[in-house]
């Protein structure tokens, strides 16, 4: 996720020797994404819809990903990204780590409902 960035940008502001950095195994790992969706019962779809297009104009989209070094989805943003950002392997993996990367597959439904059960006592502390 974003936050091994995060980490390697903080230990190298600390500047004390510790040095973090990304790296895929060749046997393979997990893949991940980030998504934006709106909720059915959302109280201003309209608005929503109009911060979407906003956020998938590729000038919007490289900025966004300039300033929180996070990859997107959108090709023609690649255009406007800053070198550190479209160059960084821990941001934009070469063709040959995607290849060994992967997505989760959904759970069949019986063990969803034991997740949901198990993430809920999470939650509620029970």
């Amino acid at each position: 996720s974003g936050d091994i960035l995060q980490a390697r940008d903080r230990a190298d502001e600390a500047d004390n020797g510790v040095e973090i950095a990304y790296n895929a195994p060749t046997e393979g790992a997990l893949m991940w994404f980030d998504q934006m969706a709106i909720p059915v019962d959302a109280p201003n779809p309209e608005a929503a819809h109009t911060f979407l297009n906003f956020i998938m104009d590729a000038q919007n989209m490289a900025a966004a990903s300039n300033y929180v070094y996070y990859a997107n989805g959108n090709e023609a943003s690649k255009p406007f990204l800053e070198d550190d950002v479209i160059n960084d392997p821990a941001i934009y993996p070469s063709e040959a780590t995607l290849e060994n990367l992967y997505t989760a597959v959904p759970y069949p439904p019986k063990v969803q409902r034991v997740v949901t059960r198990l993430w809920t006592k999470v939650k509620s502390g029970t």
